[in-house]
């Protein structure tokens, strides 16, 4: 299964729901741990087709995953997983917000 981000945003927003529409919180909670659940590291995540990402947006989504309970060598196997053709830095930024979230649970 891949998920695409530009699926649930072409725009994606800030770190918390609170902070407006398309936060790193809800498309973590409402779509990237569901899928978590029913694929488990065979979950692929594509990145691209969007207008740009925030900081906040990535770190919330994998490194929040992380603090929400996902194992940590799930989280590893689908940042592994990750495509993202249109910016390919985009991967190791978010293998450092896992490792980070790793090393402080």
């Amino acid at each position: 299964m891949t998920l695409y981000v530009k699926d649930f945003t072409k725009f994606p927003g800030a770190r918390y729901k609170s902070l407006g529409p398309y936060s790193g919180e809800e498309f973590r909670d409402e779509k990237l741990i569901p899928a978590i659940n029913q694929q488990g590291k065979k979950l692929v995540i594509n990145l691209d087709g969007v207008f740009g990402y925030g900081s906040s947006f990535l770190e919330e989504i994998f490194g929040g995953c992380i603090r929400k309970g996902v194992e940590p060598e799930v989280m590893i196997a689908i940042v592994n997983n990750i495509i993202s053709n249109d910016d390919e830095d985009l991967i190791e930024e978010i293998r450092e917000y896992v490792n980070d979230a790793i090393s402080a649970s």
